[in-house]
């Protein structure tokens, strides 16, 4: 592959700490990435505060750090215990044998066969929220903030599938809110010199448990109240905290056959801070997309008519190839978790014809696999083609929206499930176009991957036989 000469290198030039390096990533992690790229070629080995970090650009190297050689690798403990430090010991921020026997645990609640039992109140959440948020007469408008409406959606789905709870308004916002803030701060702290210990006042300490109180709070509230109502009976399994109640581990090696009190609360923590902000910012960039493809929603929309006219189960609506293939491009375009995947080598290993040696902390770069041409023709266009059944296989490891190897999100499917309910939802009941003159924002990580401006888009109540977008 060849690349630009004329990169400004300025950024990346070494210095004995590499502390303007590090600023430049924690500035704009997508470009930097994209510089070291462009200067370095798909390995890029660099040496930040005494640290070696290698960025691996190729899907091969991908796979053999996640999947191939998983084992030579861990997660970065730093990383671990700062989201440990709100977030609790949960599925994501756990490791060795406790982690091993929570995903044992959970796996099973968040299988393929599972997930339609989640449906109904999947539906429902939709139903209400876009009923609260969106026009409902037939040919009535509005311009909507559409991260604002895909926030509040998924926070519904949430609440709804984990605690059977119908949020309001108000508390979606409130709640979310903490969650971006304490991500956002999770942030800041990645690039600090040091984890500072609970009781060390720090910049952000006070708001940050403000924001813990008030999740904490929601949590403890739905636990204690199903625990109450479960005494002496069976634990209903109808929603996700049933679920994570009713789990066991039938051949338990470690620890207890259940989950703790508190590890059913870390774990609904890890569902409010990872299942919400990721899917929010997916739909949001899908819905971009469809504002701006209008045949490629026209076509989605008639797929979802058909499939409602003939099989009107949401199981059935769930499947469907060209919703499904515009999402998972969608996703491609702007993958929601593209602040990097990290890695350190446990003990001495070699990737491709790299070696790296023991505590090196090695990068997966999802953003720039998932546009990588040698992966994707045209890779900057939008063509959900690529994900239809019969296209050509996408390389191994080019496409990361989940992650991969052991480590791959538990809730893959579950979120898989969610977005297409709401795009269906959205595409079947509103035509979509962006404001007069408005282009699609540029995109910026802002712990998921979100519009540099506001994404604006008139959102306008379809009449029974469609008729064309009322935007010019």
């Amino acid at each position: 592959m060849a690349f630009e000469s004329n990169i400004d290198t300025a950024p990346i030039r070494t210095t004995p700490l590499g502390l303007p390096l590090l600023a430049y990533i924690r500035k704009d992690p997508l470009g930097a990435a994209s510089h070291l790229h462009g200067h370095f070629g798909d390995v890029a080995r660099l040496r930040i505060l005494f640290r070696r970090i290698y960025y691996f650009f190729r899907p091969e190297a991908a796979r053999e750090i996640l999947v191939d050689h998983q084992a030579d690798f861990a997660r970065e403990a730093r990383l671990l215990n700062i989201f440990k430090s709100f977030q609790g010991s949960n599925v994501l921020t756990s490791e060795g044998e406790d982690w091993e026997r929570q995903r044992r645990i959970l796996a099973p609640g968040f299988s393929p066969k599972r997930i339609p039992g989640f449906m109904g109140l999947m539906s429902a959440a939709i139903h209400d929220s876009v009923g609260e948020e969106l026009p409902s007469e037939v040919g009535s408008s509005a311009v909507v903030d559409v991260d604002f409406l895909t926030t509040r959606i998924t926070m519904d789905v949430i609440l709804r599938t984990l605690f059977s709870h119908a949020t309001t308004q108000a508390e979606a916002s409130r709640v979310s809110s903490a969650i971006r803030a304490l991500t956002r701060q999770s942030m800041r702290e990645v690039f600090w010199a040091f984890v500072p210990p609970r009781w060390l006042p720090y910049p952000g300490r006070a708001a940050k448990l403000r924001h813990l109180q008030v999740v904490n709070t929601l949590i403890a509230t739905h636990v204690k109240a199903r625990a109450r109502a479960s005494q002496g009976t069976d634990i209903a399994s109808h929603d996700v905290l049933g679920m994570m109640l009713a789990a066991r581990d039938d051949n338990p090696t470690t620890g207890g056959a259940t989950l703790t009190s508190q590890e059913i609360h870390d774990n609904c923590f890890l569902l409010f801070s990872a299942g919400f902000d990721t899917a929010s910012s997916a739909l949001t960039w899908w819905i971009g997309l469809m504002a701006t493809h209008s045949q490629v929603a026209d076509q989605v929309r008639s797929e979802v008519d058909g499939a409602s006219a003939s099989a009107p189960a949401t199981e059935s609506i769930a499947r469907l190839p060209l919703l499904n293939a515009t999402i998972k491009e969608a996703m491609r375009l702007y993958p929601p978790s593209t602040a990097l995947i990290t890695r350190v080598a446990i003990r001495d290993v070699v990737i491709g014809d790299v070696p790296v040696s023991k505590g090196t902390l090695v990068v997966v770069p999802i953003w720039h696999l998932h546009h990588d041409p040698r992966s994707f023709a045209e890779p900057n266009d939008f063509r959900p083609d690529r994900f239809m059944p019969g296209a050509p296989d996408i390389p191994r490891s080019a496409y990361l929206p989940f992650g991969a190897g052991p480590h791959f999100c538990l809730g893959q499917y579950f979120a898989s499930v969610e977005m297409a309910l709401v795009a269906a939802h959205i595409v079947q009941n509103f035509d979509l176009c962006l404001e007069a003159g408005a282009v699609l924002p540029e995109a910026t990580v802002d712990i998921a991957l979100k519009p540099k401006t506001t994404l604006r888009v008139q959102f306008t109540r379809r009449r029974k036989a469609p008729a064309p977008p009322s935007c010019q």
